[in-house]
């Protein structure tokens, strides 16, 4: 046998034992297979929460938190998948004709898991610490100006200037949550006025219908039912969440096949999930996202910032053939840079300038005086779906003499290139995802601000257009915003910021005996686990 061979036989003995290791750790039937308690579900995650604090954490995937915190802590209100917004611990609001008070109604009965009530000063302590911490979620109560407690279940949430996204904010899936209570925050300050940073990231207090129990930091966080809940327990529910972590992709395939997991907490690849798919004890539920994968073109750097080398750009890529190689029919066309589940409509017109048509990418090369070709660097992730269109790309700009250099990185890493200021940002293009979390355009279009530059804008925008976007935030009119966001849409059409790709579908894998589930795209990566439960 040689080294290599050694190794390989010595990495596949590891990953079999590692994957041996985590079944026994799982409950399991007498016959060690599939699960049969049909109280406890079992998810998985590739690692460990950043931290369980609504104050803190905004973000969901690996790594992030509100994936996991959801089973804990609710918000006021909550979206639909068509993104109709309905009641959660509000019952009902309404604004004044000046637009600068919501006059919120909350729900009665509804506890704290240490006991508390959920008041209207329970709402303004949250808004309190929230602006207090400064957090991740500070940024998303910016326009409030206060909280009020009318009286204790009439909240009155006033307004700097008008924000016709405020209750779509509230209901989204950032920055949004109550809790946690006042009381349990006092009781775990390390210090009076530090609001228990240090014991919320490890600790909840919610409303929601799960307390948690136990976090064994790499292994597992425990969720039990709270007893309390408001919701109540009457119908099909499971009575513990589980979610262990199981960082290697493989082991979490082999663990769902035997019974040992009921969910895949992150979504695998495209061709695994295809595999699982013809698994007779798997289901594999695909949904719509608000999810936008995209090229985007340095504004302030050469080549990138003559339009017509973006333009050739664009039409140098085919599209069709790259989605098929990446998503195998989980995801479609977008010829723009909203998703088409988002209002205002892109115009037909964008789809002749997002077609494949090398022969004009050629003659818009030569016009921009590069007859004989030119080369270009591109910043990307190597993942299961970025890698097969980078590449698809990288091909199909060879055959219009454009040499493509890509250099693939994790996101931590692309997105610090993405923050730097303008003209210092080292990449020509970049391939990542913009999505909307709530219905609405401006949570995706605000990202092409100049204030988004030292974000993840690559250097597209105007005075002219920055007055669009603020302006469309400035009127509870749906039609003047629609207008200006039109504006917007049109000018990126004749500037070319970037390359539109695709709108993938999210991949939901569990097993068969888990029913309920449910998508919203506007939650991405959330699973609801009150509405999941199981069956025999």
């Amino acid at each position: 046998m040689t080294g290599k061979s050694r190794l390989l036989a010595g990495g596949a003995v590891s990953f079999v034992l590692a994957a041996v290791a985590m079944v026994a750790a799982l409950p399991s039937s007498a016959g060690g297979h599939a699960v049969r308690d049909t109280s406890t579900l079992i998810i998985s995650r590739t690692v460990d929460p950043a931290g369980l604090d609504p104050a803190e954490i905004v973000s969901t995937g690996a790594g992030g938190g509100v994936e996991t915190f959801i089973a804990s802590y609710e918000r006021l209100f909550d979206l639909t998948p068509s993104g109709k917004i309905v009641p959660k611990l509000a019952t009902s609001w309404s604004v004044s004709k000046n637009g600068l008070v919501y006059t919120i109604h909350l729900r009665k009965g509804v506890k704290f898991h240490d006991g508390s009530l959920l008041t209207s000063s329970e709402v303004r302590f949250t808004w309190q610490r929230i602006v207090g911490i400064n957090g991740p979620a500070a940024q998303y109560w910016r326009p409030v100006k206060d909280v009020v407690a009318a009286s204790p279940y009439v909240v009155k949430i006033v307004l700097k200037k008008v924000d016709p996204t405020l209750i779509l904010t509230l209901a989204g899936e950032r920055g949004s949550y109550i809790g946690p209570d006042e009381a349990c925050v006092k009781a775990h300050e390390s210090k009076p006025g530090d609001w228990a940073v240090d014991w919320m990231a490890t600790h909840e207090c919610g409303t929601g219908p799960y307390t948690l129990t136990n976090w064994q930091h790499g292994q597992e966080l425990d969720f039990q039912a709270f007893q309390d809940y408001w919701g109540g327990w009457k119908g099909r529910h499971v009575t513990r969440i589980v979610e262990k972590i199981v960082p290697a992709a493989g082991t979490q395939r082999l663990l769902l096949q035997q019974g040992q997991l009921d969910f895949l907490g992150d979504p695998p690849a495209t061709d695994v999930a295809k595999a699982l798919s013809k698994d007779p004890n798997i289901k594999v539920v695909t949904s719509p996202t608000t999810t936008i994968d995209q090229f985007t073109f340095n504004m302030d750097k050469k080549p990138t910032s003559n339009p017509l080398v973006r333009k050739a750009i664009a039409l140098a890529f085919n599209y069709n053939k790259a989605i098929a190689q990446a998503y195998r029919g989980w995801a479609k066309r977008v010829y723009g840079p909203i998703p088409s589940n988002i209002w205002p409509a892109i115009p037909k017109s964008w789809a002749s300038g997002y077609r494949y048509d090398p022969a004009k990418a050629k003659q818009l090369l030569a016009e921009a005086g590069y007859k004989d070709g030119l080369t270009l660097n591109l910043s990307g992730m190597d993942t299961g779906t970025w890698k097969p269109l980078i590449l698809s790309l990288q091909s199909d700009l060879a055959k219009v003499g454009v040499k493509l250099n890509v250099h693939f990185m994790t996101w931590p890493v692309l997105f610090a290139q993405l923050q730097k200021p303008k003209g210092q940002k080292p990449f020509d293009m970049a391939a990542y995802q913009m999505w909307a979390a709530i219905p609405d355009p401006s949570d995706i279009l605000m990202w092409w601000h100049t204030r988004a530059i030292t974000v993840i804008n690559p250097g597209w925008g105007t005075r002219t257009t920055d007055k669009w976007l603020d302006t469309s935030l400035s009127t509870l009119s749906k039609s003047k915003r629609a207008t200006l966001y039109s504006n917007v849409i049109k000018q990126m059409e004749k500037d070319v910021p970037g390359i539109w790709i695709d709108q993938p579908e999210n991949i939901a894998v569990m097993r068969k005996s888990v029913g309920g589930y449910q998508y919203v795209p506007y939650y991405n990566g959330i699973i609801d686990p009150y509405q999941l439960y199981k069956t025999s």
